[in-house]
């Protein structure tokens, strides 16, 4: 994963250009289309406040966008392969992408949602994997290996360029 220039961002593995916009009233709205996300800035914020309070509502839209495309993967997989699970948490971990404990919670990092789409689905598989194989033995690779044929790629993927998504910080 490159750096991108600081009027841009990585969304699903692409760029996605900023474009902060003033806006006559009091409120901000966040709209994304055609690889630009525009936020209109409130008019009561000072000179001083826009980056900030910019960085928090992008940061904000990722997070839900994670949690968005995070439940509906796991969802979609778990319906299709008859697998049952209690929640679906979004967190902020330095160290995992995913885990499952024995109570059938599935955590996921919200900063899957700038890697690349098959990467975000990797890790899915691999977590809901646990719900059935609660290691990582012979049988539960073959259940990631039947999901996603090519979750090599994806992992190693992770490997590379994990650090640099656990660090990420929006930059304007």
């Amino acid at each position: 994963m490159s750096d991108f220039a600081a009027n841009s961002l990585v969304f699903k593995g692409k760029q996605v250009e900023l474009d902060l916009q003033p806006s006559p009233f009091g409120f901000s709205r966040l709209f994304f289309s055609d690889r630009t996300l525009t936020l209109k800035l409130p008019s009561t914020l000072s000179a001083d406040e826009i980056n900030e309070f910019s960085k928090k509502q992008i940061e904000n839209w990722l997070k839900s966008q994670a949690r968005k495309t995070i439940n509906q993967a796991v969802y979609c997989l778990c319906d299709k392969h008859n697998l049952s699970y209690n929640n679906v948490v979004i967190k902020d971990t330095r160290s995992r992408w995913g885990s499952c404990s024995g109570r059938k919670n599935l955590n996921f990092n919200w900063r899957l949602i700038l890697a690349p789409e098959e990467v975000l689905n990797y890790v899915v598989v691999h977590e809901t994997a646990h719900l059935q194989e609660m290691n990582h033995s012979g049988n539960f690779w073959k259940l990631v290996q039947e999901r996603c044929p090519d979750y090599d790629l994806h992992r190693n993927w992770l490997k590379k360029n994990g650090a640099s998504l656990l660090n990420w910080r929006l930059k304007l």
